[in-house]
């Protein structure tokens, strides 16, 4: 992808989440007033969005791998997307007299995903098997010199956010489901959360959510990239990511 296509995908992203003047309805522009039964537009509604995950088989293995990515994929319950700075130069003029110039753009590289915990504490031991890249009773790695590599130690996360509804066929995930995707790359737990999960109080009986923060490497793809999108949807079917499984839940005496 170059600069022209990087700039000309997130044009067309933008052009696509505008609308035409004719065609999408806005709140009233002086009163903000968005009632009314004949409405074809809303708010934004957040709380609604899945993950698809590749965690590093060196570490877990192929069928642990399977196990784990399950978990992480049916417990994530929250997700904090990473920010960017403009970085910029002021330059003085007489009697401090100021303008600012850009000069580039940072992104932080990090991203924060919240998992609930259930018996057996799967989301404590994955992130505990993730860290274990290094061993901390010796202090060095357990890969050796070979082995001690990226691709034995990172992972790739993509965080598709959704509207709440599932309009392709059998209730799977479509195109117009989408509201916003991130594809995070070189992706790896800088917190074993023991300090959340594993605490104890016999004056508090609760369950547990973990706030985990990854780093990643670049910078992330985002829903202006065409071939992430169809990325997602693809990744959300191979992994059978529909809502009509929640029926053999709740019909287990029919």
């Amino acid at each position: 992808m170059g600069i022209e296509s990087f700039l000309s995908n997130q044009q067309l992203a933008l052009k696509n989440s505008l609308g035409s003047s004719t065609d999408v309805d806005r709140p009233t522009l002086m009163s903000r007033y968005m009632g009314g039964h004949n409405r074809t537009n809303q708010p934004y509604i957040t709380g609604y969005h899945q993950i698809l995950v590749s965690l590093p088989t060196a570490l877990f293995g192929s069928a642990e791998e399977s196990g784990a990515v399950s978990w992480l994929r049916s417990t994530c319950e929250g997700f904090t997307p990473h920010s960017s700075n403009m970085n910029f130069v002021d330059i003085n003029g007489v009697g401090q007299l100021g303008s600012s110039f850009p000069t580039s753009r940072v992104i932080n590289r990090e991203f924060t995903l919240t998992f609930r915990e259930y018996r057996q504490l799967p989301i404590l031991n994955i992130f505990r098997t993730w860290h274990c890249l290094f061993d901390t009773h010796m202090g060095i790695s357990s890969f050796t010199a070979s082995e001690f590599v990226p691709k034995n130690y990172k992972g790739c996360i993509v965080v598709g956010i959704l509207k709440p509804t599932a309009s392709g066929s059998n209730t799977l995930i479509s195109e117009d489901d989408l509201e916003d995707v991130y594809m995070y790359e070189g992706v790896f737990p800088t917190i074993c959360p023991e300090d959340t999960i594993a605490a104890a109080d016999q004056a508090t009986n609760d369950s547990i959510q973990a706030s985990v923060t990854f780093k990643f490497d670049g910078a992330p793809f985002d829903k202006s990239n065409p071939d992430l999108v169809q990325y997602f949807i693809k990744g959300m079917s191979d992994v059978g990511g529909n809502y009509n499984s929640v029926y053999e839940i709740l019909g287990t005496s029919l």
